[in-house]
């Protein structure tokens, strides 16, 4: 599992207000996407600590009655894990060691943005390795509580023994040496469980073990029971971990069992999906591996299915988790009965992985399409409730040319997350991969290639998701998005090629091609919706570009006052002189101005000074957190603050009832958006009149 930060929540505890402000430009001027927090003094960063959650904290020496000191303090007592980087005046080693030593991650001066920039994009790294980490700690807990549970239960007599002590064992080698229970045996010495004649070779193998632990080794002496009686056994010491701690682990086999059939069950146990019964994912990648091998020294294929059930949150949210995860099993048994040629696993969450030999393409579309089409028939009963289900299906191959098992999965599954978009944003669909589409796909070379093409051939694709109203339910008005298809791989968001487009001067084309076809696509319907149309900051400073704007509006019949444009607040600040320009002659002509991604910086509204801006849209992390009280009080004074300012709020990236209902008794809010509410569309679907 790969994590990534999308906004890096960056906490700055400084003592100059403009100071702080130019280091956030210089972050979002370097493509580190932060929503930041300035703390001026002791207060406001005891505040800030408790009521949000912060990735990365940059600090100085001091800041009003604060301390660098004083805030590892604070972190320490209220238990946060955030990473800080002191921003020091008088750089040097001695001045490294004393921070360090006192808890910051790294030391950087103040003046030295280079080094800055490099460190920030190292505290990221470290970052992900960390939730990595986290998650990888609480796969291997679960993956012990499974073995023990496993040791537990076996025929075998089996103990877990650090620096020669027991720590552990089960049923069966406690009742071998005449103990009441494991509770009796822990301390014991391994060495009061053998016979004193041979005392001598156990000290051996244990000091050979101290040298060297990874291997296996084994005992032939004689066991010493309670009461004195001794017995023929083999100990076999092997490597092993128990509550975390490495350690040794004793098994005394059965003799008259077999142990190859054993082992054998124990593998298939440790890899067995406990909910569905479905092998699992190590298991899976296990069998790829094996695939991608006989492709490349056989030719022979092989479809990789990755199968996700749609929706499955709101099953959770309906059913409860422990019924929920019946949908699961009875997706997994119908798998069971009409893949049974197929290796089937369940790879994480409500997510299936299948793979099959297959003599060409057409027959492994035509089994993910029987799929597909399987699933959205099955409706188990859970709860005495019929549910209706649906998966999306995407599929990749195993061929002569493959890499590796992991890039076939990646492919698999961003095939699924394509299929998962179709039918307006409801799955039930499958996407096959096309490996001949990957020749140079992503690079520069390719995204300049598609520009020119999309241009010529109005190939670009506008997407429309409503903003709703709060106040005025017949209000209709649609946020523009643009992506440009790729032949292979999910479409480019705006994001991805209009850096390349300005960098081609090609940006203003890209603008004035989204502006006229969403005007159009708003004239055309019967009732004219409100658009919100997003431009990119490279293109507000075109020379030309109001008056054009205002000819666009007369051809399409459209009042100025239903078109509003918006930036970015990264852009707004980046080209702030023709943002203000921008904005006073859009509001000569009528139209409004809207800042997305508003609240990032250190004081936003500072922004708003320069821009007559009439709707902000803030940055999607507010949203996330409103579980948190303290988080909710601050983003609601932000919010009040946004509407005393004269501008309409917007909040979208509303994913859940849950942030719905926090949202909608907030206050100051005027709009919500999101995928809770609707997905983007590729057609506006406005409503008449009479609809409503």
């Amino acid at each position: 599992m790969s994590y990534a930060l999308d906004t890096l929540r960056l906490l700055i505890a400084h003592d100059s207000q403009d100071d702080a402000e130019q280091l956030m430009n210089a972050l979002r001027n370097a493509g580190r996407a932060t929503r930041a927090h300035l703390a001026l003094n002791d207060d406001d960063l005891v505040r800030a600590l408790k009521g949000g959650t912060w990735e990365l904290m940059l600090c100085r020496p001091r800041f009003g009655d604060g301390s660098f000191e004083r805030a590892l303090e604070h972190i320490n007592r209220l238990g946060r894990a955030l990473p800080v980087v002191l921003l020091c005046d008088d750089y040097c080693a001695d001045r490294v060691r004393t921070a360090m030593a006192a808890g910051a991650r790294a030391v950087v001066p103040v003046d030295d943005r280079e080094l800055l920039m490099l460190m920030v994009d190292r505290m990221i790294e470290f970052l992900r390795l960390r939730r990595e980490l986290q998650h990888s700690e609480i796969i291997r807990h679960e993956a012990e509580k499974r073995l023990a549970l496993l040791m537990d239960q076996s025929r075998d007599a089996i103990a877990y023994v650090l620096d020669g002590m027991h720590i552990h064992a089960n049923d069966n080698y406690v009742s071998i040496f005449g103990y009441q229970g494991a509770d009796d045996l822990a301390g014991v010495p391994i060495m009061d469980l053998i016979s004193a004649s041979d005392h001598a070779r156990l000290k051996q193998l244990l000091r050979g073990r101290a040298a060297d632990a990874s291997q296996t080794d084994e005992l032939q002496c004689r066991g010493l029971r309670t009461d004195g009686e001794e017995f023929d056994a083999t100990f076999v010491f092997s490597p092993s971990t128990y509550d975390g701690e490495a350690c040794a682990q004793i098994v005394i086999r059965v003799s008259e069992v077999d142990e190859s059939a054993i082992q054998a069950r124990l593998d298939e146990i440790v890899q067995t999906d406990q909910v569905t019964g479905l092998y699992s994912r190590s298991w899976f990648m296990e069998q790829l591996d094996q695939a991608v091998g006989d492709a490349v020294r056989q030719g022979q294929l092989a479809a990789v299915l990755y199968l996700r059930v749609d929706d499955f949150e709101q099953h959770q949210s309906a059913l409860g988790m422990e019924d929920a995860d019946q949908v699961l099993r009875a997706v997994a048994d119908w798998l069971r009965r009409h893949c049974a040629d197929a290796k089937l696993a369940r790879m994480d969450g409500e997510d299936f992985a299948v793979l099959r030999p297959v003599n060409d393409i057409d027959e492994a579309r035509a089994m993910a399409e029987f799929l597909c089409a399987g699933i959205a028939g099955l409706m188990p009963e859970v709860a005495s409730r019929t549910v209706h289900i649906s998966a999306s299906v995407g599929l990749a191959f195993a061929r002569e040319d493959a890499h590796s098992s992991h890039s076939i999965l990646t492919l698999a599954l961003k095939c699924c997350h394509q299929a998962q978009r179709e039918n307006g944003g409801k799955g039930n669909a499958v996407k096959v991969h096309d490996p001949m589409d990957d020749v140079a796909s992503g690079s520069q070379e390719a995204i300049v290639l598609s520009l020119r093409e999309a241009l010529e051939h109005n190939g670009f694709q506008l997407r429309y998701q409503p903003l709703m109203n709060l106040d005025d339910d017949r209000e209709q008005l649609f946020e523009v998005f643009v992506q440009m298809p790729q032949r292979q791989g999910e479409p480019l968001a705006a994001a991805e090629f209009m850096p390349v487009a300005a960098e081609m001067g090609m940006a203003g084309r890209v603008d004035r091609w989204i502006i006229l076809n969403a005007m159009r696509a708003a004239a055309a319907q019967s009732r004219v919706p409100g658009l919100l149309i997003n431009l990119s900051g490279f293109s507000v400073g075109e020379a030309g570009l109001v008056d054009w704007l205002a000819k666009a509006l007369r051809a399409a019949r459209l009042r100025p006052a239903q078109v509003t444009f918006q930036l970015t607040e990264g852009d707004a600040v980046n080209h702030l002189k023709q943002a203000a320009a921008f904005g006073r002659d859009l509001r000569k002509l009528g139209c409004g101005l809207s800042i997305s991604r508003f609240g990032g910086s250190l004081d936003p509204f500072k922004l708003l000074e320069h821009l007559p801006a009439s709707m902000v849209k803030f940055e999607g992390s507010f949203t996330q957190e409103l579980g948190k009280p303290e988080s909710r009080d601050r983003f609601a004074e932000l919010v009040k603050r946004a509407g005393e300012k004269g501008c309409r709020t917007v909040v979208g990236f509303v994913e859940s009832a849950a942030q719905m209902q926090a949202l909608w008794t907030l206050g100051g809010v005027d709009y919500l958006q999101g995928y809770y509410l609707q997905a983007p569309t590729e057609e506006l679907l406005v409503m008449d009149a009479e609809e409503e």
